[in-house]
């Protein structure tokens, strides 16, 4: 496989979730309204500042995948239903090959 196998135009969201019941909820969230094909849970520690104070905590990432044309409603949608007062949302662009390109744009 080369560089010229692969498409760009994909997007990777990525929001963390306080535990898996509601990192599952958001993604069920996504997935009904068909804004994503796809998500992945990872566990992981965080630490961070909040309010004045260094904290840690575990907490359940989402790797969301989206189509470019849905990305802004993607985030929208994690600002809207997200059970933290501040999610995290961060999204870039990616290259994939170009079967799994065409089926993230297929949904």
């Amino acid at each position: 496989m080369t560089l010229s196998d692969f498409n760009q135009g994909i997007y990777f969201v990525i929001t963390t979730e306080v535990d898996k019941k509601n990192a599952s909820k958001l993604a069920d969230l996504l997935l009904k309204e068909k804004l994503i094909p796809c998500v992945t849970f990872k566990n992981v520690e965080s630490h961070f500042w909040w309010k004045g104070e260094i904290n840690q905590s575990r907490e359940v990432q989402l790797m969301i995948k989206c189509k470019e044309e849905n990305v802004n409603k993607v985030c929208n949608k994690i600002s809207e239903w997200h059970s933290y007062e501040l999610p995290e949302i961060i999204y870039f662009r990616v290259s994939a090959n170009k079967n799994y390109h065409q089926w993230v744009n297929s949904i």
